[in-house]
Parts: structure tokens; sequence; C-alpha cells
């Protein structure tokens, strides 16, 4: 019996030490990759100061403005990022970090209302009267508002995987929203996650472990990057919290006159296909496209779906 509890504790302590090991091994990976993630954003970050604090955003390319609304743990790099594989041709990309992410302040109040007029704001500081809007995720209750406050300054509203209503039944339960959003304080957790349980920190980010593994090799690498770009994780925490709050708050605007299309996936495992439905009812001559796969983001379908959006933009 206690040669058994023996064998017991050295293989415990022989399992810790490899763990030990392996995380030092590891570390020096993560520095550097941590090193590049804030040069990455440093280089492209441009601040405004604005009557809600700073706001942070980027821009890039010349051709028909179209303003980015990232999704949770996002950031203007997100907006840049849903940009280049979302649009064909010559944009100029125009992508703010909404209130709480990276280097953008959250006022004391703060609503979709109110981040819909910071867009407002930004857009008059750059001279630029019109927009076309792309919102992801939670990007889409200000993305909408802003569509309802400023109809005069939106040609087309496209709204992917996105967020129009409070949590339901069937979105990710909160147990898991917890989960992601403990895993988001800490920058080497998150890293370990993308590195060791990739799939399973896609299942949690909404894209299914079997939708995942039918994935194509450059379909994965979409999924990699759109991972990568979350480093560092712990400077999106307080935003992906605050979009939470704002989300509970937010009710569709009754009218929404813009031209608009809505894509979405019915095995979206973050936000239910019925926000996708929701918003369709809701406004008035809107398009929906619901793929079957995809999950949140539409990965596998974002071929097609940049074709639909090609065309939407084309008409």
């Amino acid at each position: 019996m206690i040669n058994k509890k023996k064998k017991m504790f050295y293989s415990l302590i022989g399992f810790l030490a490899i763990i030990l090991i392996s995380l030092l091994i590891a570390f020096p990976s993560y520095k550097k990759q941590m090193k590049e993630a804030s040069e990455r954003i440093k280089s492209e970050s441009r601040l405004l100061k604005t009557r809600f604090g700073t706001m942070e955003y980027a821009m890039r390319g010349k051709g028909k403005p179209v303003l980015l609304i990232h999704g949770a743990g996002g950031g203007f790099d997100q907006g840049l990022w849903l940009g280049q594989i979302c649009l064909d041709g010559d944009y100029q990309l125009i992508a703010p970090s909404k209130f709480g992410y990276l280097n953008s302040d959250i006022p004391k109040e703060y609503s979709a209302k109110l981040q819909a007029e910071q867009y407002r704001i930004l857009l008059d500081s750059l001279g630029i009267k019109r927009v076309i809007v792309i919102a992801v995720s939670s990007g889409g209750p200000s993305a909408m508002q802003f569509a309802y406050d400023f109809p005069e300054r939106v040609e087309k509203l496209i709204l992917m995987s996105a967020v129009s209503m409070p949590p339901n039944a069937n979105d990710k339960a909160p147990f898991f929203i917890k989960i992601i959003q403990t895993i988001q304080k800490s920058d080497f957790a998150y890293w370990i996650f993308t590195k060791v349980f990739k799939p399973q920190i896609l299942g949690l980010m909404g894209i299914p472990a079997d939708n995942y593994k039918k994935f194509t090799a450059p379909q994965k690498q979409l999924a990699n990057e759109m991972l990568d770009l979350m480093h560092p994780m712990s400077l999106r925490h307080e935003g992906t919290v605050t979009d939470g709050l704002i989300i509970k708050d937010f009710v569709i605007p009754d009218k929404i006159d813009v031209p608009t299309l809505i894509i979405h996936s019915k095995n979206d495992g973050l936000v239910s296909y019925s926000h996708a439905e929701f918003t369709h009812q809701h406004i008035k001559g809107s398009k929906l496209i619901l793929y079957k796969n995809g999950g949140h983001g539409g990965i596998s379908e974002l071929e097609d779906a940049r074709k639909q959006i090609d065309t939407f933009l084309s008409d």
C-alpha cells in the first residue's frame, strides 16, 4: 500500500515537472508573439479625443470608405481583418476599437446609441460623409443603431453573425461565456489555449468541433489568424464585458431604412441564427443569407459570402 502511494506521488511529481518544463520551454515563444502583437497594434493605432474619451481607430487602403465594427475579443485590428477577408476591390477601411477595447476608453455612460454617436464623431473628424458599414458578432447593435440614427451616413449595412437582441436560450450558455471571459484575463492562458486546445477554444467562440475538422487548410489558416489577432487578449477583456452589458440593454430600432444584408450560419454556437431571423423581420427589405454550416463568423462559407457581399455592394 505504501509503495503504491509512493508510486502515485512520484507519478504526480513527474507529471507536474513535465508541465513545468513544457511551460518554461514555451514561454520564450509566448513572449515573442506578445511583442509582435504589441508592435502590430502600435504600428497602425490612431487616437482621437472625443467627448466619450479617447477613441482608437486605424485606416488602410484607398477607395470607397467602409466602417468596420468588430466583435467581442476584437479591436481595430479585427475590424481591418474583417474588411480584408470579406471585400474584393478597392476600399478605404476604417476600423475603430469600441468602448474598452485596446486603447479606447470606457465612458461613464455607455450604450449602442452612444457608441454609434462616437462613430459619427470619428467620420466627421475624417471628413467622410457616407460609408458602407460591416459589423460582426457584438458589433451588430452599434452598427444597427448607427444606421438608424444616421441613415444619411450609411450607404449599405452588412451584418455577419451579428447580435441583434439580448442573449437567449439558443446562444452560448452563460457558464461558457464566463469561461471565455476568465481566459481573457490572462494573455498567457489564452495563448496556451490557442496552441494546445485550439478546437476547444474555437468551440467556445462558436465554431463547432465537427465543423472545424472539415475545414480546408486555407480555412484553418483563417481560424488561426482570427485567434492570433486577439493577442494580447487582456487588452480586450474590459471591452468584452462592456459589450455584454450593452447587448443586455439593446433594443433593435423599429425602422432601419438602409439596404441591409444579413449573413449567418445555422450552426453558429455563440450567436444563434435566431438573431439573424429577428433582424430580418425588423429591417424591412433586408436580404437574409443563412448557411447550414460555418459556425460563428462563417469561415467555411466565406468564399460564397464574399461573392454575396460583392453582388450586394455592386447593385
